[in-house]
């Protein structure tokens, strides 16, 4: 499974920091609105980036682990647990983009178009926007939640093999796991 699903939350973070570098030079630095959408864009690329952050956050540990058969086990036993803690006490159903902030700062954006940046950064994010801003269910519900059941039962097999001492099984576990996730 390659993690395209985060691909739209890139895209999207890149164009709203070019337009926030954009907008910050704006010589009309008292206009409210712009302050406002530029704060509230802002806020939007921070939730993006959370989104892609906790991914990284929890493939990294595994990915770290030296493929040691001496070593492996307990290695993979600390990145596990960590990983157990992080899942069990995780509200996957309060996972949310925030769709209707992104639908309303599109709609702001609709009546401020020719007062920032260029054609082409104005439409990269609007398009992008567009596209998040019904993704609730797709990023969460079907991308996201299952991604993460997935890795979920990839860390349970590699657990139960190094439970039973096989080793070499659960380092060819980790290395297929983590090639399915490509490059992202």
């Amino acid at each position: 499974m390659i993690l395209d699903f985060l691909n739209p939350l890139n895209v999207a973070a890149s164009a709203t920091r070019s337009l926030v570098d954009v907008w910050t030079t704006i010589r009309d630095r008292k206009d409210r609105e712009t302050a406002s959408m530029i704060a509230d864009l802002t806020d939007l690329m921070e939730e993006l980036r959370k989104t892609h952050s906790t991914i990284v956050k929890l493939v990294s540990p595994l990915r770290r682990i030296p493929d040691s058969p001496s070593t492996f086990g307990n290695d993979f036993r600390n990145v596990y647990n960590d990983f157990r803690d992080f899942y069990d006490a995780h509200d996957f159903g309060d996972e949310r983009t925030h769709c209707h902030k992104i639908r309303q700062i599109q709609n702001r954006m609709l009546k401020r178009k020719p007062l920032f940046g260029s054609n082409q950064q104005w439409t990269e994010l609007y398009a992008s926007l567009g596209a998040l801003s019904n993704a609730d269910l797709d990023i969460i519900d079907h991308q996201f939640k299952p991604f993460m059941s997935w890795f979920d039962q990839t860390m349970n097999r590699i657990n139960n093999l190094v439970d039973n001492n096989q080793i070499a099984q659960a380092i060819a576990e980790k290395k297929t796991f983590l090639a399915s996730l490509g490059q992202e």
